[in-house]
């Protein structure tokens, strides 16, 4: 039996139907409602083994409060438990760039999983961290599903945290939809509400050797995310002043489903010419389906890392001196990885 709770991808029961698993919406953090179901079901089954799958980033405050409640009722305690815990994006790429450059990472994570039993196993306030948010291992059977852990191998600092990690991280893989027959392929993709229609558009999108994907950004407050759709607004007439954004080249746009209160002006500014994609579908989830154009552009983000070389064709970020954190972080990282070369940076922003 799963037991499904995430705020961007609401599941009805159609789309469920014959899965064995019910969706409990709620917000970022786990409520104290669907606490009670999960412990609800183990109480009436029985069950002798359960898999949390959740954000790393975010389990402080999803996992911990869960397991407060789940371990008492599991026969083998912590041995009946499985953490598959799954990479935040840009977040997960940058914590591990500053965890690496602690002195002794290994150390670092011995300790915080002592914070870890203390909030779960001893009901004491949490602390967190990002060495806690990779010290599960220490006190429960988990995996972490990182995005690129290859690159700690860069360096002498990242292949010590990288060979700590190791025995723990499967590398976020995009491949797995080409591994389903073609029923099981539509039966996924309706999950993400792609009807066959859609997904007929969309093929001839991704077919087309000159459709151009921009990717937009969107972040949940109100007010800041206002102003980066107006800076993604004033950035796609600067593109189309330079001459890359050209009137007759077919585009498609991508939002961000974290707030979409300005998709539509930034679609309208890229022109009567574009193909809106579904915004609440990941873009890695196109990309496994074969469904994702073969140019893109736009914002930074980390969806690039995972696309074939040669995919991006320019990067929008600000002038060096002005640069965000992520941004700072991110795009050495880029270059590096051979995501982009500097020619391909647009300071527009």
């Amino acid at each position: 039996m799963s037991l499904i709770t995430w705020l961007r991808l609401p599941l009805s029961d159609v789309q469920l139907r014959d899965f064995n698993a019910c969706y409990v919406p709620q917000m970022a953090a786990v409520s104290a409602g669907f606490i009670e179901t999960v412990c609800s079901l183990v109480r009436k089954t029985g069950v002798k083994r359960v898999e949390i799958h959740s954000n790393q980033y975010h389990a402080w405050r999803g996992v911990v409060p869960l397991l407060r409640q789940l371990l008492p009722l599991l026969p083998e305690g912590g041995d009946s438990l499985q953490l598959e815990l799954y990479d935040d994006g840009n977040i997960g790429l940058i914590h591990r760039a500053q965890l690496k450059a602690q002195p002794d990472p290994a150390r670092l994570l011995r300790l915080a999983a002592q914070d870890l039993k203390h909030a779960i196993l001893d009901g004491k306030p949490l602390r967190w961290g990002i060495p806690q948010s990779y010290a599960w291992q220490h006190l429960f059977p988990t995996r972490y599903h990182l995005l690129r852990p290859d690159m700690l191998l860069w360096d002498a600092a990242g292949k010590a945290l990288h060979d700590c990690l190791a025995p723990h991280v499967l590398p976020m893989q995009f491949n797995q939809v080409q591994q389903l027959g073609e029923a099981s392929r539509l039966r996924y993709l309706e999950l993400f509400g792609l009807d066959p229609g859609q997904i007929s558009s969309l093929k001839r999108l991704a077919e087309s050797p000159d459709v151009l994907l921009f990717i937009g950004s969107s972040i949940w407050d109100k007010a800041k995310n206002a102003e980066l759709a107006d800076q993604q607004i004033a950035a796609i007439g600067q593109l189309r002043a330079k001459g890359l954004l050209q009137k007759d080249r077919e585009l498609a746009f991508k939002a961000h489903p974290a707030n979409m209160d300005h998709s539509g002006r930034i679609a309208s500014a890229l022109g009567a010419r574009v193909e809106i994609l579904p915004p609440r579908v990941p873009m890695e989830v196109l990309q496994m389906a074969g469904l994702l154009p073969r140019r893109v552009a736009g914002v930074v983000s980390t969806s690039y890392f995972t696309l074939p070389k040669g995919s991006v064709e320019y990067l929008l970020c600000r002038p060096e001196t002005e640069r965000t954190e992520i941004e700072t972080a991110l795009i050495p990282m880029m270059l590096q990885a051979g995501v982009v070369d500097p020619t391909q940076l647009i300071p527009l922003f």
